[in-house]
């Protein structure tokens, strides 16, 4: 499995391009902006790959901004996310967060997902966990061999997801983070919606937030 990070608009929001080698199926993760979206088509073509979903870690503007050029420039492709975050989907757009990031109105999800839904990329199934806290539609997709995940605004590399935006929870956030830390293994390599890549076992030594949490 193949990841490409392309961070992009005013918040540098990570949108990822993760594809099958073998199956060449490829996946588009919270299209950030149409210049994101523009630069993943140029790599797409060049590895002749086929986009199977779009996917939204959560419902935030900078994550859902450019889902309407995704699905423009991949129409076969199916949009998806959590039922909370499509019922929310385009709360942000007229916010100044969104108008911040530049965020269009997005289509709704051709299908959605809940706790414990389950979806193939090639050979590879990945697996869904429902994490409130940093939003109510906030999810952590990991691959059925927990080598990494895709964990949106959840966990970063020294940090924790905001939990005071409208519709944040710090309780449901302790909870979802604990609810990671559970089921994937230390040496997981977590792709936050911001900012570099970390492991578990890094966030469990380094990461004062979640010190406190598990303390």
């Amino acid at each position: 499995m193949k990841i490409t990070i392309y961070p992009s608009g005013s918040f540098l929001v990570n949108t990822y391009l993760v594809w099958d080698e073998e199956s060449k199926e490829a996946m588009v993760v919270d299209p950030g902006s149409r210049e994101a979206v523009e630069e993943l088509r140029d790599e797409i073509d060049r590895n002749e790959l086929v986009v199977k979903y779009i996917l939204n870690t959560h419902e935030h503007p900078d994550h859902t901004a450019a889902n309407v050029w995704a699905k423009l420039e991949f129409p076969e492709a199916k949009l998806i996310m959590h039922e909370e975050a499509a019922k929310y989907l385009n709360f942000w757009i007229e916010s100044e967060i969104g108008r911040m990031a530049g965020a269009e109105y997005s289509p709704p999800p051709d299908e959605t997902l809940s706790e414990g839904s389950k979806f193939a990329l090639g050979n590879v199934i990945f697996q869904v966990l429902h994490t409130p806290g940093h939003s109510p539609g906030s999810i952590v997709v990991f691959d059925s061999g927990k080598k990494f995940a895709l964990v949106g605004d959840l966990i970063f590399k020294g940090s924790i997801g905001r939990y005071d935006l409208p519709m944040s929870n710090y309780n449901d956030l302790k909870k979802s983070i604990l609810k990671v830390l559970n089921v994937l293994e230390g040496d997981t390599v977590l792709f936050p919606g911001h900012g570099e890549k970390t492991t578990i076992s890094e966030e469990l030594k380094n990461n004062p937030f979640i010190a406190e949490l598990v303390g």
